[in-house]
């Protein structure tokens, strides 16, 4: 009986341990930004919060702001850090515009030393869907034998009440011949949408996909399964004034990526919104 008792609170030792070891990588992983900021744009000048580049802003990290710095230490490779870097050109609130591009580095965790970097230009632009996040997706993309890549998640949300709108888009990167490159240009995988009055009626619809790397393999990549679960809704008012939700039977799909030589091919139905 005492192992019993005992068994527990060893498992829940053993998460707390592992949560404060998490959190110590990302406090060390924040605290490079600074030198890696000052590496990776020598011209680089203080401005309040953050630093100017050129005609673009970089704003350090902070949780509330989703054009901010955004660092966390490779799981599967703890001798390596990611770093995403907003480079914000035009941030306008009251119009409801930003313009921005979005630099990808790989460092040397011990030293801070980039490794590999990749700009990709207007990832950071948005209008009437605005971006709320950026993070890091380490869940283990082995894409190929002894070479696994990272993702990016943007979560995107509509203006619009009457018509709300959500989506989070994933992109797959990897190191090949040390420079850093795209493997994965963009799947949805995550969506909902709908039209209502803003009181009760309405039609709903959520989309929730998940990746799995397969033992099939083109070009010397392993395919990529995608498994799609789509449920709808609907919300009438009854007789009696009530608001109620009439749930259809979900939908589910499977969608196969395969590597083309150069990136995986996404079909239309699974590419993020322009």
């Amino acid at each position: 009986m005492k192992h019993a008792r005992l068994t527990p609170l060893l498992c829940a030792a053993g998460l707390l341990l592992a949560a404060q070891t998490l959190h110590a990588a990302e406090d060390a992983c924040t605290a490079q930004v600074d030198s890696a900021i000052k590496r990776a744009y020598p011209a680089a000048k203080r401005a309040g919060r953050g630093y100017k580049v050129g005609d673009a802003h970089i704003q350090l990290p902070e949780a509330s702001d989703p054009h901010a710095v955004v660092c966390r230490t490779w799981p599967a490779h703890p001798e390596l850090t990611l770093m995403a870097v907003p480079l914000m050109q035009q941030e306008d609130a009251d119009a409801g515009t930003n313009e921005g591009d979005l630099e990808l580095f790989v460092l040397d965790t011990g030293n801070g030393n980039i490794r590999q970097r990749l700009r990709l230009p207007a990832r950071m632009s948005d209008d009437a869907v605005r971006i709320q996040s950026v993070t890091f997706d380490t869940a283990r993309y082995v894409v190929a034998p002894g070479q696994m890549a990272f993702g990016v998640r943007i979560v995107k949300e509509g203006s619009s009440r009457p018509n709300p709108f959500n989506e989070t888009d994933l992109w797959l990167y990897t190191v090949q011949d040390n420079q850093l490159k795209p493997v994965l240009n963009g799947v949805v995988v995550e969506s909902g949408g709908g039209e209502w009055d803003t009181n009760c009626a309405g039609a709903f619809e959520q989309i929730k996909r998940t990746l799995n790397m397969t033992s099939d393999t083109h070009n010397g990549y392993a395919d990529i399964a995608v498994s799609e679960t789509k449920s709808s809704s609907t919300n009438t008012v009854d007789k009696a004034g009530e608001c109620q939700t009439h749930d259809a039977k979900p939908r589910r799909t499977t969608f196969r990526l395969a590597y083309d030589g150069k990136q995986y091919v996404v079909p239309k139905a699974l590419m993020p919104l322009d």
